[in-house]
């Protein structure tokens, strides 16, 4: 069980939960590392925790510095403790990477567009000329300017990063917006955290289902040809998440999710429900090999709580639990499920910060 932790909203010095706003909250890694037990006993072999390198935002994805820990969340002393204690406690620690984008507030950026003629950073980005400041960003976003992992020193700087958390005791990594990386870079990322740690395990979150044709040129695909068929029939979730076979050890199992959804909102139980078993017998099986695995979930960081889906229907909810527990050789529960924490208005195509309906900190009242 991968134990899904979001460092700013699971720990920090609250008594009763802060108002859940756009800003940093107060959970630290060393909140998480006084949790442990708490976090044993549900069952979890794995934690994962939210990105915790140098952020303009609680959530960690807009890195401004990949090269200390934020001081919101503590120090690197405190990650170093939280690995060793998890460890000593039988549990492996998965960082969340995020090498698609940095913060427009980084320094690789900034020495980019303030010496346009010499900077070497400019080939670390997808810059439209050699004079403008505009270049290629994540989801059009201009405050996440997109890297350029074509270009081998860049590459090799993030593998570099990626290698050094695996000496430091990193077990895993989920790889944040896999869909936008060269498979070629995840790959040999891939084969250089094993060549550190051969159990390490490296998943991709290769999410682009509806995805808006705009986006596709920030997109990788295994081939023309797929790409070609993406553009004219539209990306279906189960391709996009066997396309990795070969270039990661798993990925995040969106189409899982979606079956079951399914179901839910046909008005279905999901256990002993048949036609659901022969869905996921067969979407299963796709995944033949063992050193290629589909990793179910519920619910996450990005979509609406599995409870919200289920009407506030908790035995539903213990049921999709125990059908993913059953099925699954890996699976993730997302902080706060047990504690049936849900959202009463979804996130899905909803104003900007919607997000934070899934996002509230623990309620340490309760426990």
């Amino acid at each position: 069980m991968i134990y899904q932790v979001l460092i700013d909203r699971f720990r920090g010095n609250w008594s009763i939960p802060p108002k859940n706003v756009n800003d940093f909250l107060g959970g630290t890694l060393k909140g998480i590392e006084d949790k442990l037990d708490y976090i044993k006993d549900l069952g979890t072999t794995v934690i994962w925790l939210s990105p915790f390198f140098k952020t303009e935002a609680y959530h960690g994805y807009h890195i401004s510095d990949y090269e200390q820990v934020d001081p919101h969340f503590g120090t690197l002393d405190d990650l170093l403790s939280l690995i060793d204690a998890a460890h000593r406690k039988g549990m492996r620690i998965m960082a969340d990477f995020v090498p698609n984008h940095c913060h427009s507030s980084h320094p690789f950026f900034q020495d980019a567009i303030l010496n346009p003629s010499g900077s070497k950073y400019r080939s670390w980005f997808h810059f439209f000329n050699n004079e403008s400041s505009d270049c290629l960003c994540f989801y059009g976003y201009p405050e996440l300017p997109k890297l350029n992992l074509e270009n081998p020193e860049t590459a090799a700087y993030f593998i570099g990063l990626g290698t050094r958390l695996s000496e430091m005791g990193i077990d895993a990594f989920r790889i944040d917006h896999a869909v936008g990386i060269p498979l070629a870079f995840l790959k040999a990322f891939r084969d250089a955290v094993h060549g550190v740690n051969p159990e390490s395990l490296v998943i991709g979150e290769a999410w682009a289902c509806n995805m808006p044709r705009r986006f596709f040129k920030a997109l990788y695909f295994r081939s023309f040809w797929k790409k070609a068929a993406y553009w004219l029939f539209g990306i279906k979730q189960e391709a996009i998440q066997l396309d990795y076979s070969g270039v990661l050890d798993g990925v995040l199992d969106f189409e899982f999710r979606g079956l079951l959804l399914d179901e839910i909102q046909a008005g279905n139980r999901v256990l002993d429900n048949r036609a659901l078993i022969r869905r996921l017998d067969r979407h299963f099986s796709r995944y033949p090999s063992p050193n290629y695995i589909p990793v179910p979930f519920l619910d996450n960081h990005d979509t609406d709580r599995f409870l919200f889906d289920c009407q506030g229907d908790k035995e539903l909810l213990s049921e999709a639990l125990r059908l993913m527990q059953e099925r699954a050789q890996e699976y993730v529960v997302y902080y706060g499920t047990e504690q049936d924490m849900m959202n009463t208005t979804t996130i899905v195509n909803a104003e900007p910060y919607a997000d934070l309906r899934v996002r509230e900190p623990m309620n340490w009242t309760q426990q």
